[in-house]
This record gives C-alpha cells, structure tokens and sequence, in this order.
C-alpha cells in the first residue's frame, strides 16, 4: 500500500484535494511558417510533466515539511503516478509559485492549527538527475 499521492525526496505527501493532481505534458516544438502557410516544425527533446497539487488542508508540520524541501533544493526528485507511463516514475522536477493561508491562528503563539487552499505546481526539468541540472 502506498502512503502518499507524490513522494518529494523521499517523503511521502497525502492524496490532494478532489479536482487537483493535474497533470498536464508539454511538447516543445521549433516551428516556422512558410510562405506558402504551411508549417514546417521539429519536436525539440522530450515532451514534459507539470503536476498541479492542492490541498484543502495540510498540518502545519506536513506544508512546512514540503517548503522547507522546496526552499533547499531548487530541484528535486519526485516520484508519482505518471498518466503516460500508467506506472510510478521518478523525475527531476523544480516547483513555481506556491501559496496557502492560514486558519485557526492560536493567538498567544501566531500557529495556525491548519493551512487551507495549499497549492504548489511542479514542472520536470527535463533531467533525469539532480546533478545534470546543475549550472556551473
């Protein structure tokens, strides 16, 4: 039995909420149009995953745990169920924009009791190691 919908780095995240978990594959082309109106183009590389995560509520420990693994590493493995493969597969994927809001915030210490509306979209780079994503 598995524990989590997508394992980031090895840990495991539970199922998002219903209508999340998106996942939408991109095909990168090199295109012209020719005079003529015909187009002429060449797929350039592999097609690549975005995975769209939202949760309706996550403990403060469980979205901390995730931005934390965002914050220190740009890049970072992911393990999901992948819609072409109809299997688990484990990529390189980097994270956009993130957001949640606070709810039941303990008034003596700021906590929040949960974070609501959590939502962060992972984009594969392409690579098929951490380290071949590295820039120097």
């Amino acid at each position: 039995m598995f524990e989590g919908f997508v394992y980031i780095n090895n840990v495991a995240f539970p199922y998002p909420s219903n209508e999340s978990g998106l996942q939408t594959r991109a095909t990168i082309v090199n295109n012209a149009r020719m005079a003529s109106g015909l187009l002429k183009c060449k797929k350039i590389g592999e097609d690549m995953g975005k995975v769209e995560l939202q949760w309706r509520a996550l403990t403060p420990e469980q979205w901390s745990t995730m931005c934390k693994i965002f914050d220190e590493n740009f890049v970072f493995n992911i393990r999901y169920y992948d819609m072409v493969e109809n299997d688990w597969i484990e990529k390189v994927f980097y994270v956009g924009d993130r957001s949640a809001r606070p709810f039941k915030v303990d008034i003596n210490t700021g906590k929040p009791e949960l974070w609501l509306d959590c939502q962060a979209n992972v984009i594969d780079t392409g690579a098929s190691r951490v380290e071949d994503t590295i820039d120097e």
